[in-house]
């Protein structure tokens, strides 16, 4: 899972973001991982369009409370993800809702790859 979080400050650093979030952990795991529901490019394309960037990239990496969180509690890629995507106060979540997105579905496309790898 380290891997991931180390994808995701690339991802924020990609993005001139002042923090890693969610959203960011949320694109390394499309990158890294994939959901038959939805995309990286297409993820990522709803963060610059609701979120935005900044010219200038950050010189830390710092992360949410709730990554860390995350971090600190959970002990694979699933258990972080469920944690993102069944938290409403998480930035990741939110944008996939005001998307448009079906979260069940893309939720139940993790769920059903943990259960097919057993």
């Amino acid at each position: 899972m380290e891997e991931l979080f180390k994808v995701a400050e690339t991802e924020m650093l990609k993005l001139h973001h002042p923090y890693v979030g969610t959203e960011h952990f949320m694109l390394a795991y499309l990158k890294n991982i994939g959901n038959k529901y939805i995309t990286y490019d297409t993820y990522f394309e709803y963060i610059k369009k609701i979120i935005g960037s900044s010219y200038k990239e950050s010189e830390y990496i710092l992360y949410t409370p709730i990554l860390r969180e995350i971090k600190n509690e959970c002990n694979n890629y699933i258990e972080a993800m469920i944690r993102i995507l069944t938290d409403e106060d998480s930035i990741a979540y939110n944008i996939l809702l005001s998307s448009g997105e079906d979260i069940e579905k893309i939720y139940l496309d993790l769920i059903n790859r943990n259960i097919a790898n057993g």
